[in-house]
């Protein structure tokens, strides 16, 4: 079950050519909520880089639990991290790495939820 759902489509230099939003997911795990993020369909996200969470207190969360392709460059399947505790809405500024399927080249997303 999704505790929260946030998405978001603000990035650096954002236009309408730039690819879809990524969204973050949040489910209980034991005493404590995981963190997914998932990118839109077209986007690949870059797992050299791997995505980061600074939240209000200044904890960093860094998304590095998933499956990643063969070169090692990509997520294969959607990165996660987990939150101790338990929570219905997480606040912070996400930094993520993401290409678009068709590009070799990697852009920055920064992203206040």
């Amino acid at each position: 079950m999704t505790l929260v759902a946030l998405g978001f489509a603000a990035a650096c230099r954002h236009s309408a050519t730039d690819p879809a939003p990524l969204r973050v997911t949040a489910t209980p795990s034991g005493p404590d909520t995981r963190l997914t993020l998932r990118a839109e369909a077209g986007l690949k996200i870059n797992a050299r880089l791997p995505p980061a969470l600074e939240l209000g207190n200044g904890t960093i969360l860094r998304f590095r639990t998933g499956l990643r392709t063969a070169d090692s460059a990509y997520y294969a399947e959607p990165p996660s991290a987990v939150l101790p505790g338990q929570h219905t809405r997480v606040h912070g500024t996400l930094r993520a790495s993401v290409c678009r399927e068709d590009e070799q080249v990697c852009r920055g997303v920064s992203v206040e939820i």
